[in-house]
């Protein structure tokens, strides 16, 4: 019984997060939110994309090696812009030179959109999974021993 509450508890922790998250994500093609998933085993609970740069949502991309022109390319063709006699293609290249050299807008304004991070913090977990968790344990103990 116990762990089955416990499940149900780290479902909904999950679902909520992955909600919040969700919420938060600026919507070009819905494919970062879609990516979002969750996975229980026993009491261990982990909240995954199955995208590999999710995380640059939150943080922004440092500079370095320029990102897939491929992605960005993408993103411009899903995105409603006006190219003004720039192909695709090179406008994605301009992108992802200038992300190279420099770092995405986000990175170099420091970073914490708060996508990730105002769904999954310490204090929402403190409210949503560990006070829950420790209130429902309190109450199984409690009933368990009137019971008897």
């Amino acid at each position: 019984m116990l762990s089955g509450l416990v499940e149900a508890i780290l479902k909904n922790f999950a679902e909520e997060t992955i909600a919040g998250i969700q919420s938060r994500i600026p919507n070009v093609t819905g494919a970062s939110a879609q990516s979002l998933g969750y996975r229980i085993e026993g009491t261990t609970l982990t909240i995954f994309s199955s995208q590999k740069y999710f995380t640059v949502l939150e943080t922004g991309r440092k500079p370095g090696k320029r990102p897939p022109i491929s992605v960005i390319e993408q993103w411009v063709r899903d995105k409603p812009l006006a190219l003004d006699g720039i192909s695709a293609e090179s406008l994605a290249f301009l992108i992802a030179r200038k992300i190279g050299e420099e770092g995405s807008l986000l990175y170099r304004q420091g970073g914490k959109s708060g996508v990730i991070s105002k769904s999954i913090n310490d204090q929402v977990i403190k409210e949503k999974l560990t006070d829950v968790l420790t209130d429902k344990f309190r109450d199984f103990v409690i009933n368990e021993f009137l019971r008897k």
